[in-house]
């Protein structure tokens, strides 16, 4: 009994913990809840934040939390590859990158700074 207990307490990770900023440059204009965006497959709806940033250029991150690894894992192997796009899992967290006008090594740094503020302590 104390098994189905703990399980219908599971919830989402809530808020994502992302960069104000990261360099080279890269500066958090916003941080709201989104919609699940399309493209984003799995039985249970999780609770999804878009992030924009700024540099030379321009990128949005939008993490969905999951109330379990596996379910993150899942939406990620079922994610669609797109250009200019990076998508991965980190956590509890689903993660989709997209941006415009800046080079790989930026871009680069600014998933690597979210892939770290993401990791469970």
């Amino acid at each position: 009994m104390a098994g189905l207990l703990v399980g219908c307490g599971e919830s989402g990770p809530g808020e994502p913990k992302l960069p104000q900023s990261a360099t080279p440059g890269w500066t958090r204009k916003s941080l709201a809840k989104t919609p699940v965006p399309p493209g984003v497959e799995s039985k249970t709806a999780p609770e999804c934040w878009k992030a924009e940033y700024t540099s030379k250029g321009s990128a949005e991150v939008i993490a969905c939390g999951f109330a379990v690894e596996s379910t993150a894992f899942e939406a990620m192997q079922k994610g669609k590859a797109e250009a200019d796009t990076v998508k991965f899992q980190e956590g509890k967290y689903y993660v989709v990158v997209q941006w415009r006008g800046v080079s790989r090594d930026e871009i680069t740094a600014l998933v690597r700074a979210v892939q770290r503020d993401l990791k469970v302590k």
